[in-house]
């Protein structure tokens, strides 16, 4: 779990959960190189914070994979409720948040999206999508 407006989130692996701030990912070499992609398997480099209720800090998250990056189209999304369905290219339905769309421009049904490709309770999430030109 990672929020992009304070920068930091918890790595979570079983009943493990490690705090990191965004100074402590390394986004590799691959471009284009998102933040942390909700989802994606990391290693993960920290401490035991004995005696401390609070969760150990992360000195250092790195990825494991290359980030997958997708173009597909809105197939729908209701504005009131703020989320819908992409369907990628490669054929597999993505839930899409207006929290994870960049710009502030929601998306409409058959806009085209771009973006990495992320999961959330074992389902496909879009994670930083970009809004396109409407096709059709």
């Amino acid at each position: 779990m990672y929020s992009p407006d304070r920068m930091y989130g918890f790595v979570e692996s079983g009943r493990e959960r490690v705090f990191f701030h965004l100074e402590a990912f390394m986004v590799g070499s691959w471009t284009p190189a998102p933040p942390p992609i909700v989802g994606e398997e990391v290693r993960v480099d920290y401490a035991p914070n004995e005696g401390s209720e609070k969760a150990p800090r992360a000195r250092l998250v790195a990825r494991i994979h290359e980030p997958v990056f997708v173009t597909g189209v809105v197939e729908t999304f209701n504005p009131d409720k703020g989320w819908g369905f992409a369907k990628g290219e490669d054929g597999e339905s993505y839930y899409l948040h207006r929290s994870e769309v960049e710009g502030g421009r929601l998306p409409l049904p058959g806009q085209q999206v771009r973006f990495f490709r992320g999961a959330k309770k074992g389902r496909p999430r879009a994670c930083y999508v970009r809004v396109g030109r409407v096709l059709g």
